[in-house]
């Protein structure tokens, strides 16, 4: 039997904070154990605080690097965190 509760809702790249959209993600991740590193956030909010991530509470634990203006494939975006290291907030 599980020990966390199953959600058959889609998964998305959005992190919630009182369900305001604060942040996206490049992709979905996995969460598995404590924590989850995303590789890359466009920040659209306030991402301090508990955060709701597909289903699960997430707290930033560590931001590696903070952009204010990215251009790229996908063109000009910002600002942008890189390697944003979450905490599994029980």
């Amino acid at each position: 039997m599980p020990k966390t509760p199953v959600s058959f809702a889609p998964r998305s790249t959005e992190i919630r904070k009182s369900g305001a959209v604060v942040g996206i993600t490049d992709r979905v991740y996995p969460i598995n154990g404590n924590s989850v590193t995303f590789d890359d956030v466009l920040v659209k909010g306030d991402l301090s605080g508990d955060l709701e991530y597909n289903g699960r509470k997430l707290r930033v634990v560590r931001v590696d690097t903070v952009i204010g203006l990215e251009i790229g494939g996908q063109g000009p975006r910002g600002p942008v965190w890189k390697h944003v290291e979450c905490q599994v907030v029980e």
